[in-house]
């Protein structure tokens, strides 16, 4: 029997599910959260390796698109290690954002483009997790479908390095932690939308660093690295992850630390990739 064959991208992933199934280790679980965390790693080692057996093009394709298809599933299990919120973190990342909204001027630019412009951001948070899919689209487009695991590997690493994290610096929302302070002046009908995704789909576990963040940037330096020759498309898309990184702040879904977290994360997994792609 051959062992199977990894991308760098889908032992990023493996890791990752490792990883909280040894959190399950450490904190208090009930056993079906320790067997389905076990069990997280063995199925997608088993998914690949069937795969490989097969060898048809489709299993192929699927392999592309398992990395982004996870996020979900990655995001959500961390609600099982949710703790009490660390009030004097969250206090000092509200003092900097009312700094940031107010004496710097962010609520005041925002505001001054009218409901274009919060009608944009609050689009741009709603569709964040159509990014990777863009990306990966781009590639298939563009005719560079062996480029898909450059791209994965920068997307996978940014991306769960910064779940692994939230675990470890439980906080609230800003707008749930201090509800009524530095709303946005409207609504609109993204808004509502967001809202309610959040309402039924979030986790209470941390906030810090941003998910939606690093998901944004860590797919913009990924499409760089594999597809450096369009420095247009790469520039578009590093702008929607920075509209996601204001929408994040403005509409008090984040703190601005935790976005900023997120983009140096993004950072260090677009540096760590080259290096190993590099010295490979």
């Amino acid at each position: 029997m051959v062992a199977p064959s990894f991308r760098r991208g889908e032992r990023v992933v493996i890791g990752y599910f490792v990883y909280t199934a040894l959190l399950t280790l450490v904190h208090p679980q009930p056993v079906s959260h320790k067997i389905a965390a076990a069990l997280a790693p063995s199925l997608l080692l088993g998914a690949v390796w069937a795969a490989q057996r097969s060898g048809a093009r489709w299993t192929e394709i699927a392999r592309d698109w398992a990395p982004p298809a996870l996020i979900l599933a990655g995001y959500l299990q961390l609600e099982w290690f949710r703790a009490a919120p660390d009030v004097a973190l969250q206090s000092r990342f509200e003092g900097w954002d009312r700094a940031l909204l107010g004496e710097l001027g962010l609520r005041r630019a925002v505001e001054a483009g009218g409901w274009p412009v919060h009608w944009l951001l609050e689009l741009s948070y709603t569709l964040l997790y159509a990014i990777p899919a863009f990306c990966i689209a781009s590639l298939y487009l563009a005719r560079r479908r062996d480029r898909v695991d450059t791209f994965l590997s920068t997307f996978a690493l940014g991306t769960f390095a910064a779940y692994a994290l939230l675990p470890h610096f439980p906080t609230l929302p800003p707008r749930e932690a201090f509800p009524g302070a530095e709303l946005p002046s409207g609504s609109n009908v993204w808004r509502g939308v967001n809202l309610w995704l959040l309402g039924k789909f979030d986790i209470s576990t941390s906030v810090f660093p941003s998910g939606h963040v690093a998901v944004a940037f860590s797919s913009a330096f990924g499409l760089f690295r594999a597809l450096p020759e369009n420095r247009r498309l790469f520039a578009g898309v590093l702008a929607s992850a920075g509209v996601v990184y204001i929408a994040t702040v403005y509409g008090r879904y984040h703190y601005a630390a935790d976005g900023a977290a997120s983009i140096l994360i993004s950072l260090a997994a677009w540096a760590v990739t080259e290096a190993l792609d590099r010295y490979a």
